[in-house]
């Protein structure tokens, strides 16, 4: 059995549908097993011996257990998969979710269950495989908004299903005793059910993913014709004044211009030395570029209009240059690149604290009569309240996928998507902490609005990011290991945040915890400034994104290009 899979010959520049569903099937798995614990951690804990004063702490460990696994191994599988393939570590990566859940749902011990997923967590290194191939996969620069909602989308998908199954399966014995028994299996382990559930998902996506996934990487030698022939698909001309800031970068320049290409330098490329992606101007820039997928001659704010590429761009990179980049920590890992990925920590850190933190704010008994400013205890509701909350905030969270992300990103651009989204978190946090003094439905409703308002901002902001990271990276050859490196950084602020606003709620409060989040979010905020998006590192490629009106090299026959960067 083949576990790398085989490269169907098919249209390099056509949107993989096939494959990305079939990785999406695969991606489904996970947040199916991890969302469905949230809703009943809190209570796992308790019934695990765990004192209800120290539960919270004890539940944001459990939560956090799987996320510093990840961040320990994924920069790990990040470099794995740059040497034996993508495929084979996400399907050892979906292998390990499986066996993680299971052992968890039998779990009869806190220390057995915080073990499970801790092994769960350094089993899988798909989140950072699987944002690569997504990247590996997509050829053409105007696919990559679609291709990179998808796993968000699947995410959200999966999470409507974790977090509804969570809540509804566990303790099938209590809610309902017509079906299940006090003494039988699921009496005896009441949060099994919901992660059996969970191990069956996961065994499909591996069947389905050994048969259907096809491997991304590219090795040196296995490059086809084809590779070198998507060269001639690069917008470029032999008459740089033939083009202005009117000209789009995609479309018409290159049906018109496209015989103005050297053929004959293209028939004396060999194989070898080409990639089956083309280096575009965009991914050699080391900024956070920005894209306006629709129509690149718009004039918002720090959108990309045209690429002007020097004739020597044409020739594709070849393995000293890879090898190159490799060996340059400073190359792979720029500042852009850091600052980025210091961006997706902060989000991921108040995304997941807020996350962990909602299931035991909501079950947390109040400490005041309902209808009253509580600053220290929860809102008193049931695991199937939590469930069915979570669960409709999954709902909604698919139309804002599938509606208002293309359009949005569409109109705004990928950076003023990702600031705009970024300033707005704190604001969704804020509402929580006030819900107390409210009583039904106005406390519902809160819920549901500031559910909402998160939902908008994070499914907007983890695919943006992840462009915007792709987009400073200097080489494909490293973009594993730089997906891998976010991965771990991500991980690991979701590792730290349970626990640590658990601690807040512990010592001091429902709403000191909410605050935590808001504070966090604001400094996610403040950093965005300190993200350059204007630095050139070739002095031939001339970028118009609407910022100045310097040329990037005088030696262009005096052409000066309106609104070039410098």
């Amino acid at each position: 059995m083949n576990l790398r899979g085989a490269k169907a010959d098919k249209d390099p520049n056509a949107f993989p549908t096939r494959q990305l569903t079939i990785l999406a099937i695969c991606r489904f798995s996970e947040p199916i097993a991890f969302n469905s614990i949230l809703a009943y951690t809190f209570l796992m804990v308790k019934h695990l011996g765990i004192d209800e004063k120290d539960a919270s702490f004890y539940a944001g460990l459990l939560v956090s257990a799987y996320a510093l696994a990840e961040a320990l191994t994924s920069m790990g599988w990040g470099i794995l998969s740059d040497r034996i393939g993508r495929k084979p570590v996400v399907l050892f990566g979906l292998v390990g979710v499986a066996i993680s859940s299971l052992i968890f749902g039998l779990a009869q011990s806190y220390w057995v269950a915080l073990l499970a997923r801790f092994v769960g967590g350094a089993l899988n290194g798909n989140v950072s495989v699987m944002q690569t191939m997504v990247a590996e996969m997509v050829k053409r620069p105007e696919h990559e908004p679609k291709a990179y909602a998808v796993q968000p989308f699947i995410w959200t998908l999966g999470g409507i299903i974790g977090s509804a199954m969570g809540g509804f399966l566990a303790q099938p014995a209590y809610w309902y005793p017509r079906f299940f028994s006090e003494d039988g299996l699921f009496g005896r382990y009441p949060f099994l059910l919901p992660n059996l559930v969970s191990v069956v998902v996961v065994a499909i996506a591996v069947i389905q993913g050994i048969f259907f996934l096809d491997e991304t990487l590219v090795r040196p030698g296995e490059e086809t014709e084809n590779a070198a022939l998507n060269y001639q698909d690069i917008p470029v001309v032999d008459d740089l004044e033939s083009i202005d800031e009117r000209t789009p970068l995609h479309g018409r320049v290159r049906n018109q211009y496209r015989s103005s290409v050297s053929r004959s330098r293209m028939r004396h490329m060999s194989p070898s030395t080409s990639r089956s992606r083309p280096r575009f101007a965009e991914s050699s820039l080391g900024m956070a570029v920005e894209h306006d997928f629709v129509d690149l001659r718009r004039s918002s704010f720090g959108t990309v209009h045209s690429v002007l590429l020097p004739q020597d761009l044409l020739t594709p990179p070849n393995e000293e240059q890879e090898d190159e980049a490799l060996k340059s920590g400073e190359k792979t890992f720029n500042y852009t690149v850091m600052m980025l990925i210091v961006a997706l920590l902060i989000f991921s850190y108040h995304q997941m604290a807020a996350s962990s933190l909602l299931a035991t704010y909501l079950l947390d008994e109040p400490s005041e009569t309902r209808g009253t400013l509580d600053l220290i205890g929860g809102l008193g509701y049931t695991v199937h309240d939590v469930g069915l909350y979570l669960a409709v905030n999954g709902v909604l969270g698919l139309l804002i996928q599938g509606v208002v992300f293309p359009v949005y990103v569409s109109r705004v651009g990928v950076w003023h998507s990702f600031l705009s989204m970024i300033i707005l978190y704190p604001v969704s946090y804020m509402l929580m902490p006030f819900l107390s003094a409210f009583s039904e439905p106005l406390t519902s409703a809160g819920i549901y609005l500031s559910l909402l308002m998160q939902s908008i901002c994070g499914l907007i902001v983890a695919p943006v990011c992840l462009i915007l990271i792709k987009d400073a990276t200097p080489s494909p050859a490293v973009l594993g290991r730089v997906n891998g490196l976010a991965m771990s950084g991500a991980c690991l602020a979701r590792t730290i945040a349970p626990p640590l606003v658990g601690v807040f709620y512990a010592l001091a409060g429902s709403v000191t915890a909410w605050v935590s989040c808001v504070v966090v979010a604001v400094i996610g905020a403040i950093q965005l400034f300190w993200i350059p998006r204007r630095t050139l590192t070739r002095d031939d490629v001339v970028v118009d994104n609407a910022l100045t009106t310097t040329v990037t090299n005088e030696s262009h026959r005096g052409r000066r290009g309106r609104n070039s960067l410098s």
